[in-house]
Protein backbone atom coordinates (compact mmCIF):
# COMPACT_ATOMS: atom_id res chain seq x y z
CA UNK A 1 0.00 0.00 0.00
CA UNK A 2 1.22 3.29 -1.32
CA UNK A 3 2.28 5.91 1.53
CA UNK A 4 -0.12 8.76 2.72
CA UNK A 5 0.29 12.23 1.50
CA UNK A 6 1.01 15.17 3.62
CA UNK A 7 -1.51 17.48 5.01
CA UNK A 8 -2.79 19.94 2.39
CA UNK A 9 -1.52 23.40 3.87
CA UNK A 10 -3.65 25.91 3.69
CA UNK A 11 -3.56 29.79 4.07
CA UNK A 12 -3.83 31.38 8.06
CA UNK A 13 -6.81 32.17 8.73
CA UNK A 14 -9.05 29.47 6.70
CA UNK A 15 -10.52 26.80 8.42
CA UNK A 16 -8.71 23.38 6.53
CA UNK A 17 -11.20 20.74 5.57
CA UNK A 18 -10.18 17.14 6.18
CA UNK A 19 -8.51 15.42 3.73
CA UNK A 20 -10.46 12.34 2.23
CA UNK A 21 -8.46 8.90 3.48
CA UNK A 22 -7.75 7.17 0.25
CA UNK A 23 -10.03 3.97 -0.78
CA UNK A 24 -8.93 0.90 -0.79
CA UNK A 25 -8.66 -1.58 -3.48
CA UNK A 26 -11.88 -3.36 -2.29
CA UNK A 27 -14.57 -1.05 -1.48
CA UNK A 28 -16.24 -1.11 1.75
CA UNK A 29 -19.36 -0.35 1.82
CA UNK A 30 -20.40 1.97 4.91
CA UNK A 31 -23.86 3.37 6.06
CA UNK A 32 -24.88 6.73 4.88
CA UNK A 33 -24.12 8.91 7.61
CA UNK A 34 -27.41 11.06 8.94
CA UNK A 35 -27.46 14.52 8.24
CA UNK A 36 -27.50 16.71 11.31
CA UNK A 37 -27.96 20.10 11.64
CA UNK A 38 -26.18 21.29 14.62
CA UNK A 39 -22.74 19.99 13.96
CA UNK A 40 -20.09 18.46 11.74
CA UNK A 41 -21.01 14.60 10.96
CA UNK A 42 -19.10 11.75 12.59
CA UNK A 43 -17.78 9.76 10.25
CA UNK A 44 -18.16 5.98 11.51
CA UNK A 45 -16.42 2.53 9.59
CA UNK A 46 -18.27 -0.71 9.54
CA UNK A 47 -18.88 -2.04 13.24
CA UNK A 48 -19.75 1.16 14.28
CA UNK A 49 -15.59 2.24 15.54
CA UNK A 50 -15.01 6.00 15.14
CA UNK A 51 -12.99 7.09 12.61
CA UNK A 52 -10.05 9.03 14.31
CA UNK A 53 -8.21 10.74 10.78
CA UNK A 54 -9.76 13.84 11.62
CA UNK A 55 -8.04 13.88 15.12
CA UNK A 56 -4.64 12.52 13.45
CA UNK A 57 -5.06 15.69 11.16
CA UNK A 58 -5.24 17.89 13.61
CA UNK A 59 -2.69 15.99 16.04
CA UNK A 60 -0.22 16.51 12.74
CA UNK A 61 -1.02 20.28 12.54
CA UNK A 62 1.79 23.15 13.78
CA UNK A 63 0.41 25.65 16.62
CA UNK A 64 0.14 28.36 13.85
CA UNK A 65 -2.20 26.44 11.63
CA UNK A 66 -4.07 25.21 14.39
CA UNK A 67 -4.66 28.46 15.44
CA UNK A 68 -5.73 29.67 11.98
CA UNK A 69 -8.54 27.11 12.54
CA UNK A 70 -9.40 27.87 15.64
CA UNK A 71 -10.06 31.42 14.87
CA UNK A 72 -11.69 30.53 11.47
CA UNK A 73 -14.00 28.92 13.39
CA UNK A 74 -15.04 31.26 15.71
CA UNK A 75 -17.26 34.25 14.92
CA UNK A 76 -16.50 37.76 14.36
CA UNK A 77 -16.07 39.18 18.31
CA UNK A 78 -18.28 42.24 19.15
CA UNK A 79 -15.52 44.88 20.55
CA UNK A 80 -17.07 47.81 23.08
CA UNK A 81 -15.40 51.15 23.03
CA UNK A 82 -12.64 51.36 26.12
CA UNK A 83 -12.49 47.42 25.59
CA UNK A 84 -7.82 47.07 25.74
CA UNK A 85 -6.95 44.91 23.13
CA UNK A 86 -3.28 43.20 22.38
CA UNK A 87 -2.57 42.25 18.81
CA UNK A 88 0.45 42.24 16.28
CA UNK A 89 0.77 44.95 13.59
CA UNK A 90 -0.07 43.28 10.15
CA UNK A 91 1.66 46.48 8.10
CA UNK A 92 2.12 49.75 8.80
CA UNK A 93 0.62 52.60 5.94
CA UNK A 94 1.58 56.39 5.42
CA UNK A 95 -0.83 57.33 8.52
CA UNK A 96 -2.65 54.21 9.45
CA UNK A 97 -1.31 50.98 11.17
CA UNK A 98 -3.27 47.39 10.95
CA UNK A 99 -3.59 45.70 13.70
CA UNK A 100 -4.74 41.92 13.78
CA UNK A 101 -7.11 41.07 16.82
CA UNK A 102 -7.90 37.78 15.96
CA UNK A 103 -11.44 36.76 15.18
CA UNK A 104 -10.95 38.31 11.87
CA UNK A 105 -11.19 41.29 13.19
CA UNK A 106 -8.59 44.14 12.51
CA UNK A 107 -8.22 47.37 13.96
CA UNK A 108 -6.63 50.52 12.45
CA UNK A 109 -4.36 52.93 14.62
CA UNK A 110 -3.00 56.20 13.47
CA UNK A 111 0.57 55.90 12.83
CA UNK A 112 1.92 58.82 14.76
CA UNK A 113 -0.35 57.01 17.97
CA UNK A 114 1.75 54.36 17.87
CA UNK A 115 3.60 53.46 21.19
CA UNK A 116 6.82 52.75 19.54
CA UNK A 117 7.73 55.21 16.57
CA UNK A 118 10.31 52.35 15.30
CA UNK A 119 7.16 49.39 15.34
CA UNK A 120 7.23 47.10 12.20
CA UNK A 121 5.02 44.22 10.93
CA UNK A 122 4.45 41.81 13.55
CA UNK A 123 5.22 43.99 16.58
CA UNK A 124 2.98 43.04 19.37
CA UNK A 125 1.22 46.40 20.97
CA UNK A 126 -1.75 46.85 23.46
CA UNK A 127 -4.36 49.53 22.79
CA UNK A 128 -8.09 50.47 23.60
CA UNK A 129 -10.97 50.17 20.90
CA UNK A 130 -12.67 53.69 20.11
CA UNK A 131 -15.26 52.35 18.09
CA UNK A 132 -16.27 49.71 16.51
CA UNK A 133 -18.96 49.11 13.60
CA UNK A 134 -19.20 47.28 10.16
CA UNK A 135 -16.00 46.18 11.20
CA UNK A 136 -14.08 48.91 11.30
CA UNK A 137 -12.36 49.02 14.82
CA UNK A 138 -10.62 52.13 15.39
CA UNK A 139 -8.17 51.82 18.12
CA UNK A 140 -5.85 54.48 20.22
CA UNK A 141 -2.55 53.80 22.76
CA UNK A 142 -3.80 56.82 25.14
CA UNK A 143 -7.21 56.82 26.97
CA UNK A 144 -9.37 59.78 27.19
CA UNK A 145 -12.76 60.43 28.76
CA UNK A 146 -14.66 57.92 30.34
CA UNK A 147 -12.63 55.16 28.80
CA UNK A 148 -9.69 56.54 30.35
CA UNK A 149 -11.01 56.51 33.93
CA UNK A 150 -12.20 52.86 33.59
CA UNK A 151 -8.86 51.13 32.60
CA UNK A 152 -6.70 53.37 34.85
CA UNK A 153 -5.42 50.73 36.24
CA UNK A 154 -5.05 48.39 32.55
CA UNK A 155 -3.06 51.84 31.47
CA UNK A 156 -1.00 51.63 34.37
CA UNK A 157 0.16 48.10 33.87
CA UNK A 158 0.46 48.13 30.29
CA UNK A 159 2.28 51.77 30.41
CA UNK A 160 -0.40 53.42 27.92
CA UNK A 161 -0.83 57.77 28.49
CA UNK A 162 -4.03 58.72 29.26
CA UNK A 163 -5.17 62.03 28.83
CA UNK A 164 -6.47 64.98 31.23
CA UNK A 165 -7.29 68.33 31.66
CA UNK A 166 -5.57 70.38 34.00
CA UNK A 167 -8.10 72.29 36.59
CA UNK A 168 -6.08 73.87 39.15
CA UNK A 169 -2.52 74.10 40.95
CA UNK A 170 -2.31 74.15 44.72
CA UNK A 171 0.60 74.35 46.87
CA UNK A 172 2.22 70.64 45.78
CA UNK A 173 1.21 70.14 42.28
CA UNK A 174 -1.77 70.43 39.95
CA UNK A 175 -5.26 69.04 40.11
CA UNK A 176 -6.44 66.81 36.50
CA UNK A 177 -9.19 65.57 35.59
CA UNK A 178 -9.61 62.17 33.53
CA UNK A 179 -12.78 61.51 32.42
CA UNK A 180 -14.63 61.56 36.04
CA UNK A 181 -11.93 60.97 38.08
CA UNK A 182 -10.15 63.81 39.37
CA UNK A 183 -6.30 63.23 39.42
CA UNK A 184 -3.48 64.75 41.22
CA UNK A 185 -0.10 65.41 39.62
CA UNK A 186 3.30 66.73 41.98
CA UNK A 187 4.81 70.00 40.50
CA UNK A 188 8.20 67.99 39.90
CA UNK A 189 6.31 65.83 37.60
CA UNK A 190 4.66 67.95 35.47
CA UNK A 191 7.69 69.04 33.24
CA UNK A 192 11.37 68.10 32.85
CA UNK A 193 12.41 71.59 31.60
CA UNK A 194 13.08 73.91 34.31
CA UNK A 195 11.59 77.68 34.20
CA UNK A 196 7.92 77.04 33.12
CA UNK A 197 5.18 78.82 34.55
CA UNK A 198 3.12 76.54 36.36
CA UNK A 199 -0.01 79.11 35.46
CA UNK A 200 0.64 78.14 31.90
CA UNK A 201 -0.62 74.41 32.04
CA UNK A 202 -4.11 75.44 33.59
CA UNK A 203 -6.86 74.40 31.27
CA UNK A 204 -4.65 72.79 28.97
CA UNK A 205 -5.33 68.86 27.59
CA UNK A 206 -2.02 67.03 28.02
CA UNK A 207 -0.95 63.06 28.30
CA UNK A 208 -0.06 61.76 31.25
CA UNK A 209 1.29 58.59 33.12
CA UNK A 210 -0.10 56.61 35.58
CA UNK A 211 1.63 56.04 38.61
CA UNK A 212 -0.58 54.97 41.47
CA UNK A 213 -4.33 54.20 41.03
CA UNK A 214 -6.99 53.26 43.61
CA UNK A 215 -8.41 55.56 46.16
CA UNK A 216 -5.61 58.16 45.23
CA UNK A 217 -4.32 58.19 41.36
CA UNK A 218 -1.54 59.83 40.60
CA UNK A 219 -0.26 61.00 37.46
CA UNK A 220 3.32 61.88 35.65
CA UNK A 221 3.74 63.82 32.55
CA UNK A 222 7.54 63.98 33.01
CA UNK A 223 7.53 60.16 33.20
CA UNK A 224 6.31 60.54 29.32
CA UNK A 225 8.52 63.56 28.57
CA UNK A 226 11.73 61.12 29.20
CA UNK A 227 11.08 58.55 27.75
CA UNK A 228 10.08 60.39 24.63
CA UNK A 229 13.25 62.17 25.02
CA UNK A 230 15.03 58.49 25.29
CA UNK A 231 14.21 57.22 22.28
CA UNK A 232 14.48 60.76 20.03
CA UNK A 233 18.20 60.16 21.96
CA UNK A 234 18.97 56.97 20.60
CA UNK A 235 18.15 57.75 16.82
CA UNK A 236 19.48 61.19 17.39
CA UNK A 237 23.01 60.14 18.70
CA UNK A 238 24.19 58.03 15.47
CA UNK A 239 23.63 60.98 13.45
CA UNK A 240 25.28 63.72 15.53
CA UNK A 241 28.55 65.30 13.28
CA UNK A 242 30.53 68.17 14.11
CA UNK A 243 29.13 71.61 12.36
CA UNK A 244 25.99 70.88 12.09
CA UNK A 245 23.47 73.54 13.07
CA UNK A 246 20.57 72.65 15.24
CA UNK A 247 17.45 74.64 17.11
CA UNK A 248 16.83 73.56 20.34
CA UNK A 249 15.36 74.62 23.85
CA UNK A 250 17.43 76.22 27.13
CA UNK A 251 16.40 73.31 29.54
CA UNK A 252 19.13 74.75 31.99
CA UNK A 253 21.54 78.23 32.95
CA UNK A 254 24.25 77.67 35.03
CA UNK A 255 26.93 79.92 35.54
CA UNK A 256 29.29 78.25 33.30
CA UNK A 257 26.92 78.27 30.45
CA UNK A 258 23.68 76.67 29.86
CA UNK A 259 22.12 73.60 28.32
CA UNK A 260 20.00 73.05 24.97
CA UNK A 261 17.77 70.13 24.36
CA UNK A 262 18.18 69.62 20.51
CA UNK A 263 15.92 66.57 20.09
CA UNK A 264 16.59 64.32 23.15
CA UNK A 265 19.50 64.88 24.02
CA UNK A 266 21.01 67.97 25.67
CA UNK A 267 24.39 69.49 25.26
CA UNK A 268 26.28 72.30 26.60
CA UNK A 269 26.47 75.61 25.26
CA UNK A 270 30.15 76.84 27.72
CA UNK A 271 30.18 80.86 28.51
CA UNK A 272 32.79 81.30 26.47
CA UNK A 273 30.51 79.57 23.21
CA UNK A 274 27.62 81.78 24.27
CA UNK A 275 28.85 85.11 22.29
CA UNK A 276 31.67 87.04 21.00
CA UNK A 277 30.85 89.62 23.58
CA UNK A 278 32.30 89.40 27.25
CA UNK A 279 29.43 87.20 29.17
CA UNK A 280 29.67 87.34 32.65
CA UNK A 281 26.34 85.75 34.12
CA UNK A 282 24.59 83.41 31.18
CA UNK A 283 21.76 83.86 33.74
CA UNK A 284 21.54 87.81 31.79
CA UNK A 285 21.40 86.32 28.12
CA UNK A 286 19.36 83.30 27.58
CA UNK A 287 16.17 81.63 29.98
CA UNK A 288 15.18 78.39 30.16
CA UNK A 289 12.42 77.44 27.65
CA UNK A 290 14.08 79.88 25.17
CA UNK A 291 14.02 78.72 21.60
CA UNK A 292 17.97 79.06 20.20
CA UNK A 293 20.16 78.22 17.13
CA UNK A 294 23.49 76.58 17.88
CA UNK A 295 26.51 74.53 15.94
CA UNK A 296 27.47 71.23 17.27
CA UNK A 297 31.47 71.92 18.15
CA UNK A 298 32.12 68.50 19.84
CA UNK A 299 29.96 65.15 20.02
CA UNK A 300 31.48 61.89 22.47
CA UNK A 301 28.55 59.39 21.90
CA UNK A 302 30.61 57.16 24.46
CA UNK A 303 30.64 58.98 27.11
CA UNK A 304 27.24 60.89 25.55
CA UNK A 305 28.86 64.11 25.91
CA UNK A 306 27.67 67.17 22.89
CA UNK A 307 29.52 70.22 23.07
CA UNK A 308 27.48 73.11 21.64
CA UNK A 309 28.09 77.24 20.13
CA UNK A 310 25.80 79.78 19.98
CA UNK A 311 28.67 82.48 18.82
CA UNK A 312 29.66 80.59 16.04
CA UNK A 313 26.13 81.38 14.02
CA UNK A 314 27.04 84.82 14.36
CA UNK A 315 29.46 86.92 12.23
CA UNK A 316 33.07 87.23 13.92
CA UNK A 317 34.32 90.30 14.82
CA UNK A 318 37.70 90.27 14.28
CA UNK A 319 36.53 90.66 10.39
CA UNK A 320 35.50 94.84 11.18
CA UNK A 321 39.23 94.90 11.50
CA UNK A 322 40.50 96.76 8.62
CA UNK A 323 37.55 97.63 7.49
CA UNK A 324 35.52 99.49 10.54
CA UNK A 325 38.76 99.72 12.67
CA UNK A 326 41.56 100.85 10.93
CA UNK A 327 44.86 101.44 12.32
CA UNK A 328 45.64 105.44 14.08
CA UNK A 329 41.86 105.64 14.00
CA UNK A 330 39.98 107.12 17.22
CA UNK A 331 36.99 104.78 18.11
CA UNK A 332 34.53 104.61 21.21
CA UNK A 333 35.26 102.27 23.62
CA UNK A 334 34.01 100.75 27.34
CA UNK A 335 36.51 99.15 29.85
CA UNK A 336 35.94 95.50 30.34
CA UNK A 337 38.34 94.82 32.99
CA UNK A 338 41.17 96.26 34.93
CA UNK A 339 44.63 94.75 35.24
CA UNK A 340 47.32 95.89 37.30
CA UNK A 341 49.45 95.97 33.93
CA UNK A 342 46.49 98.09 31.75
CA UNK A 343 42.93 98.06 30.89
CA UNK A 344 40.64 96.66 28.50
CA UNK A 345 38.69 98.19 25.91
CA UNK A 346 35.43 97.57 24.17
CA UNK A 347 35.25 98.78 20.58
CA UNK A 348 32.52 96.53 19.62
CA UNK A 349 31.17 92.93 21.42
CA UNK A 350 33.61 90.22 21.00
CA UNK A 351 36.52 92.84 19.82
CA UNK A 352 38.72 93.84 22.74
CA UNK A 353 41.80 95.58 22.75
CA UNK A 354 44.96 96.52 25.65
CA UNK A 355 45.54 99.82 26.58
CA UNK A 356 49.00 98.77 28.45
CA UNK A 357 49.81 100.98 32.23
CA UNK A 358 52.78 102.72 29.99
CA UNK A 359 50.29 104.30 27.61
CA UNK A 360 47.81 105.68 30.51
CA UNK A 361 49.97 108.70 31.72
CA UNK A 362 49.04 108.30 35.01
CA UNK A 363 45.06 108.24 34.40
CA UNK A 364 42.85 105.58 36.05
CA UNK A 365 39.92 104.08 34.89
CA UNK A 366 37.40 101.30 36.22
CA UNK A 367 34.95 98.59 34.70
CA UNK A 368 32.62 100.60 32.45
CA UNK A 369 33.93 103.81 31.95
CA UNK A 370 33.28 105.01 28.28
CA UNK A 371 36.66 106.70 26.68
CA UNK A 372 38.01 107.67 23.14
CA UNK A 373 41.20 105.96 21.88
CA UNK A 374 43.64 105.37 19.16
CA UNK A 375 43.89 102.00 17.47
CA UNK A 376 47.68 101.63 17.54
CA UNK A 377 48.76 98.46 16.74
CA UNK A 378 46.68 95.02 14.94
CA UNK A 379 48.52 91.68 15.40
CA UNK A 380 46.62 89.67 13.41
CA UNK A 381 48.14 86.12 14.35
CA UNK A 382 47.21 86.55 18.27
CA UNK A 383 44.29 88.66 17.17
CA UNK A 384 45.46 91.36 19.65
CA UNK A 385 44.58 95.12 19.36
CA UNK A 386 46.89 97.31 20.98
CA UNK A 387 45.16 101.23 22.10
CA UNK A 388 45.75 103.85 24.06
CA UNK A 389 43.49 106.35 25.16
CA UNK A 390 43.04 109.68 23.74
CA UNK A 391 43.44 112.82 25.83
CA UNK A 392 40.44 115.32 24.92
CA UNK A 393 39.79 116.13 21.29
CA UNK A 394 43.11 116.03 20.89
CA UNK A 395 44.10 115.35 17.08
CA UNK A 396 47.26 113.39 15.45
CA UNK A 397 49.87 115.95 14.66
CA UNK A 398 51.81 115.93 11.56
CA UNK A 399 55.97 115.36 11.37
CA UNK A 400 57.66 118.55 12.31
CA UNK A 401 54.57 120.08 14.64
CA UNK A 402 54.99 120.91 18.61
CA UNK A 403 53.94 118.06 20.67
CA UNK A 404 53.79 118.11 24.83
CA UNK A 405 53.83 115.02 25.82
CA UNK A 406 54.05 112.60 29.28
CA UNK A 407 56.88 110.90 31.05
CA UNK A 408 55.86 107.32 30.94
CA UNK A 409 59.06 105.83 31.26
CA UNK A 410 62.96 106.44 30.95
CA UNK A 411 65.93 103.92 30.33
CA UNK A 412 69.16 104.03 28.99
CA UNK A 413 68.04 104.19 25.18
CA UNK A 414 66.18 107.42 25.94
CA UNK A 415 62.45 108.71 27.11
CA UNK A 416 59.38 107.66 26.39
CA UNK A 417 56.22 109.95 26.14
CA UNK A 418 52.96 109.91 26.24
CA UNK A 419 51.45 111.89 23.65
CA UNK A 420 47.97 113.98 23.60
CA UNK A 421 46.72 111.95 20.79
CA UNK A 422 46.78 108.26 22.20
CA UNK A 423 50.02 107.99 20.52
CA UNK A 424 53.63 107.35 22.48
CA UNK A 425 56.80 109.14 21.39
CA UNK A 426 60.23 108.38 22.16
CA UNK A 427 62.87 110.74 22.63
CA UNK A 428 66.63 108.81 21.75
CA UNK A 429 69.27 109.81 24.36
CA UNK A 430 71.48 110.86 22.07
CA UNK A 431 68.66 113.60 21.67
CA UNK A 432 69.02 115.15 24.72
CA UNK A 433 72.53 117.17 25.66
CA UNK A 434 72.98 116.46 29.24
CA UNK A 435 75.46 118.17 31.80
CA UNK A 436 78.48 116.59 32.75
CA UNK A 437 77.92 113.97 35.44
CA UNK A 438 73.66 113.58 35.00
CA UNK A 439 71.82 110.86 34.02
CA UNK A 440 68.47 111.19 32.00
CA UNK A 441 66.45 109.08 34.74
CA UNK A 442 68.15 112.58 36.77
CA UNK A 443 67.12 115.25 33.92
CA UNK A 444 63.19 113.00 33.21
CA UNK A 445 61.10 112.14 36.22
CA UNK A 446 58.03 110.05 35.72
CA UNK A 447 54.56 112.34 34.66
CA UNK A 448 56.88 115.64 33.69
CA UNK A 449 55.61 117.47 30.68
CA UNK A 450 58.10 117.56 27.80
CA UNK A 451 57.76 120.18 25.22
CA UNK A 452 59.26 118.20 21.94
CA UNK A 453 59.52 118.33 18.05
CA UNK A 454 58.28 114.93 15.88
CA UNK A 455 61.06 113.99 13.89
CA UNK A 456 59.58 111.23 11.73
CA UNK A 457 56.55 108.55 12.44
CA UNK A 458 56.42 105.18 11.22
CA UNK A 459 52.69 103.98 11.79
CA UNK A 460 52.32 104.34 15.55
CA UNK A 461 55.79 104.95 16.18
CA UNK A 462 56.64 108.18 16.33
CA UNK A 463 60.74 109.64 17.37
CA UNK A 464 60.72 113.47 18.75
CA UNK A 465 63.59 115.75 19.42
CA UNK A 466 63.66 118.28 22.48
CA UNK A 467 62.48 121.84 21.51
CA UNK A 468 63.94 124.97 23.34
CA UNK A 469 66.19 122.21 25.56
CA UNK A 470 68.02 123.66 28.70
CA UNK A 471 71.51 122.22 27.49
CA UNK A 472 71.89 124.00 24.52
CA UNK A 473 71.49 127.42 26.74
CA UNK A 474 73.61 125.09 29.30
CA UNK A 475 76.22 125.01 26.22
CA UNK A 476 75.67 128.33 25.51
CA UNK A 477 77.08 129.75 28.54
CA UNK A 478 79.83 127.70 28.89
CA UNK A 479 81.53 128.44 25.26
CA UNK A 480 80.58 132.09 26.28
CA UNK A 481 82.30 132.00 29.40
CA UNK A 482 85.19 129.77 28.12
CA UNK A 483 85.25 132.68 25.39
CA UNK A 484 85.10 135.74 27.94
CA UNK A 485 87.84 133.85 29.74
CA UNK A 486 90.55 133.60 26.65
CA UNK A 487 89.50 137.18 25.73
CA UNK A 488 90.58 138.33 28.95
CA UNK A 489 93.80 136.86 29.89
CA UNK A 490 94.91 135.85 26.56
CA UNK A 491 98.94 135.54 26.28
CA UNK A 492 101.79 136.32 28.04
CA UNK A 493 103.15 138.27 25.03
CA UNK A 494 99.73 140.06 24.83
CA UNK A 495 100.35 141.59 28.14
CA UNK A 496 103.09 142.68 27.43
CA UNK A 497 102.27 144.25 23.84
CA UNK A 498 99.77 147.03 25.90
CA UNK A 499 102.56 147.97 28.49
CA UNK A 500 104.51 150.85 28.56
CA UNK A 501 107.69 150.69 29.62
CA UNK A 502 109.27 153.67 31.72
CA UNK A 503 111.80 155.88 29.87
CA UNK A 504 115.11 155.04 30.91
Amino acid sequence: MANPKPPRRVPAGQPRRPERKPEPETPVETPAASPVDDGPATGEVEGGKLDLSDLELLASMNPDELAALMDGSSQRVSLEPGTKVTGKITRIGRDTAFIDLGGKSEGQLERGDLPDPDAKAGDEITAFVVRADDGLVLLTSKLTGAAAAEHLADAQAAGLPVEGKVESRNKGGFTVRVGPVRAFVPASQMSRRQGVDPDGYIGQVLQFEVLETGDRVVLSRRALQEKEAEEKARALWPTLEEGQSHRGLVTSVQPFGFFVDIGGVDGLVPKSEIGWGRIDDPRQVVKPGQAVEVIVLNVDAVARKLTLSAKALEDDPWSAVGTEFMGGGVYPGTVTNTMEFGVFVELAPGLEGLAHISRLAGSTYKKGDTLQVRLLEVDHDRRRLSLAPVLGDAEVVPVGAEVTGTVVEVNPAGVVLQLGDGRQAFLPSGEVALPPGTVLAQRFRRGREVTARILREDGSRVTVSLLDDPSEADRGWRQHQSQAKSSSFGTFGDLLKGLKLPDK
